[in-house]
């Protein structure tokens, strides 16, 4: 083991920075653009799988669409509604929601195609309505 001096530890330090020096290809800076926001919030939805996505997910993605004036109040509404405790599936089967929190996902594909069948059976033609915007929010992002 070697030992320095207290005035030579500075000429130790950089003695052998060749070893830890990496080369910097200046061309690399300033190649990647800035994306806009909207851009990027855009192909972020578009990854989205709503069979798979939190409540809380679905109404801060609800809430950008509103506020950007792409879905209607009565989307938004049912977007960023809390589950019920127990709802019913196409085919009349109570379906316990109860364990689902804002951060557990959840599959709102079957669950809005569900309320739409109820909707087309016994709802009103508002309801039905209100379901087909749902949808095809769900589908087109």
């Amino acid at each position: 083991m070697e030992i320095y001096s207290l005035r030579a530890s500075n000429n130790f330090l950089f003695r052998d920075n060749s070893r830890n020096a990496r080369p910097v290809d200046g061309t690399d800076f300033g190649k990647a653009a800035q994306p806009d926001a909207a851009t990027g919030f855009e192909e972020t939805i578009n990854r989205i799988d709503f069979t798979r996505v939190s409540p809380r997910e679905l109404r801060e993605i609800a809430r950008e669409y509103y506020d950007a004036g792409k879905i209607s109040h009565d989307t938004w509404l049912e977007l960023s509604s809390e589950l019920p405790a127990q709802t019913l599936n196409a085919n009349g089967e109570v379906i316990d929601t109860a364990d689902v929190t804002d951060d557990t996902d959840f599959d709102f594909v079957t669950y809005f195609s569900d309320r739409m069948e109820i909707a087309r059976s016994i709802g009103t033609a508002d309801e039905v309505e209100k379901m087909q915007d749902v949808l095809s929010f769900l589908a087109s992002t």
